[in-house]
């Protein structure tokens, strides 16, 4: 969960056991730790019900000489709501349960108000649901979230079920969002799964983003997702709302693993929207990512930016230094992200593109493998070739190795991309590097191409003369028709001496 939500929600918490009327005047707590502010919350409270303990001993055992019916009046009419739940935990809870049943509603939320859970959660637990759903109607009646999400850590998960539908969907973000024990959280929300997207549109609604961020920060990985849809399938308004609020408290750490978590639809939603698309927003999107530990959570967004959304990340990237750099790129290959890698490297200049070919990480076998297999399974060709083309002479072997793994159509799609770009050379000269039986598989996908013609074009006066002296090289693995259209070619390229050496010998 993010520190300043948390600092906010803790604040919020201990106005109360301050008998503050407004919250906001303890804003200038949450730049302090969370841990502090509730540690400080819980002291106080020490400080309160355990000043005279030994007198709440004496008239807890006094209730126990008394009929609960007798207990219950003097409760309410002699000792009070701050009275009772002091005396409460030195209660027996099965004693203190008879005696709330005998009390009203409105006496019981007033007490509960008052109760320390850490002292009456085994009373609390008691409480049978018919009481536990009328007590929360009374606190929902008054907007008291604070005291109910104090309980919901300890209340029985059928006395919460039962409980859930007295409360608005707005009273289940501000309860969600001051409970105690976040953990809980995910347990909650399996209780509201058909009105979930009614509680993301309370955010939207009532400017309640603070705790709905909180929500999606506070959740597992799975409801994570869920909500992300969710808030997506909801419109471009209410992503919209969600991308100012977190515009305005910078909480990008906590929305970055939620649209990471998104499914492929609901990412590009997100993306689309012109607020992301402003490279102010953007820019605070990636110094997060970058700089606050959330790189891995940007990368699935990459996918869905445009080319100039991307060129903007590239260029910060490429601030960083050759360790920084080289980090971020491990992180990426571990996670299995080269899929968003590729773009990057796209948009990146050239000398930042050769920069980061330079890595030591991007000579290693086995990323440049994960790199080929990647760019083959998502046809991302046009994506990768630039970055093939600024490795190191070095890792040619490597990459002709991992060609010769392709299907014969991965092979053909990349051919067919190369040949419509300006990376046609740099696919020749790894395929060519293969051995035998690699090349000659190569040359006999090129001889049976459709598209022949397209990938003939591609060879023109500007291609390098390496190129040439390599196909002169294995002319003899060449199938004949083959030879004599790249002799033609190179004869119009005005390649004459390799024209020559193409031609030489065919009938």
């Amino acid at each position: 969960m993010s520190t300043q939500l948390m600092a906010r929600a803790e604040a919020t918490k201990l106005a109360r056991l301050l008998e503050l009327s407004d919250p906001a005047a303890l804003d200038f707590l949450t730049g302090l730790s969370p841990d502090a502010i509730r540690e400080f919350r819980e002291r106080a409270t020490d400080l309160l019900f355990d000043g005279d303990a030994a007198r709440m001993k004496r008239i807890a055992a006094a209730a126990k000489l008394v009929p609960t019916v007798i207990s219950a009046k003097a409760a309410e009419r002699a000792f009070g709501p701050v009275l009772c739940a002091a005396v409460a935990g030195s209660v027996e809870p099965s004693r203190a349960v008879d005696i709330a049943k005998a009390l009203p509603a409105r006496f019981l939320a007033e007490t509960a108000i008052q109760l320390d859970p850490r002292r009456t959660a085994d009373i609390i637990a008691a409480v049978p649901a018919k009481l536990v759903v009328a007590v929360a109607k009374e606190l929902g009646g008054r907007g008291d979230h604070v005291t109910m999400s104090r309980f919901v850590g300890v209340v029985p998960e059928e006395s919460m079920r039962a409980a859930v539908p007295v409360l608005g969907d707005a009273d289940l973000l501000r309860v969600g969002f001051l409970m105690e024990d976040k953990s809980a959280v995910d347990r909650l929300m399996g209780l509201v799964t058909d009105r979930l997207a009614g509680v993301i549109l309370a955010a939207h609604e009532h400017d309640l983003w603070v705790e709905g961020l909180d929500l999606l920060d506070s959740v597992g990985p799975q409801n994570r997702a869920v909500l992300g849809d969710l808030a997506a399938g909801l419109g471009g308004e209410v992503l919209d709302s969600l991308v100012a609020a977190v515009r305005e408290l910078d909480a990008w750490e906590a929305l970055l693993p939620v649209t990471s978590a998104m499914n492929p639809d609901s990412l590009r939603a997100f993306a689309e929207r012109p607020a992301v698309q402003e490279e102010s927003v953007l820019a605070s999107i990636m110094d997060a990512a970058l700089n606050k530990g959330f790189w891995l959570e940007l990368l699935p967004l990459v996918v869905h930016l445009n080319e100039d959304q991307r060129s903007i990340l590239a260029a910060r990237l490429a601030d960083k230094s050759d360790d920084e750099l080289g980090e971020l790129v491990a992180q990426a290959d571990k996670a299995d992200l080269w899929e968003a890698m590729l773009p990057i490297a796209l948009a990146m200049t050239d000398t930042d593109r050769r920069r980061m070919a330079a890595l030591p990480i991007l000579q290693e076998p086995a990323v440049l493998r994960t790199v080929i297999t990647t760019t083959a399974a998502h046809e991302l060709w046009s994506q990768a070739l630039p970055l093939v083309d600024a490795l190191p002479e070095t890792t040619t072997p490597i990459l002709a190795s991992c060609i010769g793994e392709l299907s014969r159509d991965q092979l053909l799609a990349a051919l067919r991309t190369a040949a419509r770009s300006d990376n046609i050379d740099t696919l020749v000269d790894i395929a060519l590097a293969q051995d035998a039986t690699g090349r000659a598989r190569v040359l006999e996908i090129i001889d049976r191409m459709d598209d022949l013609d397209e990938f003939l074009a591609a060879l023109t006066p500007e291609t390098p003369e390496v190129v040439w002296d390599g196909l002169i090289e294995v002319r003899a693995e060449i199938p004949v028709a083959l030879r004599g259209r790249l002799a033609a070619r190179a004869d119009a390229c005005g390649c004459a001496a390799a024209a020559a050496q193409l031609g030489a010998d065919l009938v």
